[in-house]
């Protein structure tokens, strides 16, 4: 490794650093705000909160990982040829050839742990989410409930209003409860409840005391009236084996062995990222170049424009694969190529050969 590559590897690295702790920021910020948005509506419990945002940063890293390095490159190469830097290097010998030398030396690494993160975190943080979101569907957690208003859980099969909750937060007063058992509704009016956990069976109940509970059918006048001085009403218990887990959160291996088109158009998804990082540090060459003391933004824009067309490329192919458009055998591989293509061809707009070949045919036109 010479000095060349180790001066760029580390103003890469560097840029990298920034610009993936800034895009961290800024999805974790709002991803978090969403968070807060479900907790407030009792959705979801808040000792929950700090878990699923280190899982979504789990999950969101190798995603980010791509455009950060691209645009790390795009930043590092397009500084060295405001300032002359490049014109330097070329002239010592350093040639597009060596340049790509020195930016493969870091994007294989790169793309060997973002493979890591595509294959392995994702699906991993994935499933976590989907557990922990599918567990809270079960729990009732007293501090999630909202005083005042109806709070659903189990998608509407439970809805508890409360008057208001004791000091020390574990108990509701007032409290009304619509539940069904056994395809018949029924309304529970208690004085207080609170919350217990059965260890020997898992299942957790809803303790409501000192109250009555109405059952029956809307429309029939076969109503059930009990009074009681403390009733348990048990919470629903959720599946949450693999099975229930969507495509996204199910592991690489798994999915290996599933012919299904969802399963393979997540196979490509997943290959596609590392890939990016490859077909990105292959695009930044020539994107980088601009002239001396040129603009600073240089070919932002430009660049921007490209990385969104293979982001959109990318949803495109995969929903193309699932709905059996493309074929199997060519996966997502073309939408690599594409990219690959357009970085041609912006070297070849570049190239001394095509303003030579642009000077002539204007020389022929004038004469």
């Amino acid at each position: 490794m010479t000095l060349i590559d180790r001066l760029l590897m580390r103003e890469v690295l560097k840029a990298l650093l920034v610009t993936l702790l800034i895009l961290m920021l800024v999805l974790l910020a709002s991803h978090f705000v969403k968070l807060l948005g479900k907790a407030a509506a009792g959705n979801i419990s808040p000792q929950v909160l700090l878990s699923l945002l280190g899982l979504q940063a789990i999950k969101v890293l190798g995603v980010l990982l791509p455009p950060a390095f691209f645009f790390s490159l795009l930043w590092v190469l397009g500084g060295m040829y405001r300032d002359g830097e490049m014109v330097a290097l070329q002239a010592a010998g350093v040639g597009p050839a060596r340049l790509y030398r020195s930016v493969m030396l870091l994007a294989v690494p790169l793309a060997l742990l973002t493979a890591v993160l595509s294959f392995e975190g994702l699906p991993w943080a994935n499933a976590a989410i989907e557990r922990i979101k599918l567990a809270q569907r079960d729990v009732l957690d007293i501090g999630g409930i909202r005083p005042g208003r109806f709070n659903d859980f189990d998608k509407g099969r439970l809805v508890i209003y409360t008057r208001g909750i004791s000091d020390d937060g574990r108990r509701l007063q007032g409290v009304f409860v619509q539940d069904r058992q056994h395809g018949r509704s029924g309304v529970v009016v208690a004085r207080e409840a609170y919350q217990a956990f059965d260890e020997a069976s898992g299942d957790r109940f809803v303790i409501l005391t000192d109250g009555r509970r109405y059952e029956g059918r809307p429309g029939q006048a076969d109503y059930a009236v009990a009074s009681f001085g403390e009733y348990a009403l048990r919470l629903p218990r959720l599946d949450l084996g693999q099975g229930r887990l969507r495509v996204g959160a199910r592991a690489t291996g798994d999915l290996w062995r599933d012919d299904s088109l969802p399963a393979r158009a997540e196979i490509q998804y997943r290959l596609s990222v590392p890939t990016g990082v490859l077909v990105f540090a292959l695009l930044a060459v020539p994107l980088a170049r601009t002239r001396p003391r040129g603009d600073v933004y240089g070919r932002v824009g430009l660049a921007v424009l490209v990385y969104f067309v293979f982001l959109n490329l990318q949803r495109v192919a995969e929903r193309w694969m699932e709905l059996g458009v493309l074929p199997a055998w060519l996966g997502m591989w073309w939408v690599a190529l594409v990219m690959v293509g357009i970085g041609g061809l912006v070297v070849l707009a570049d190239s001394f050969w095509l303003a030579g070949w642009l000077r002539r045919w204007r020389e022929r036109r004038a004469a």
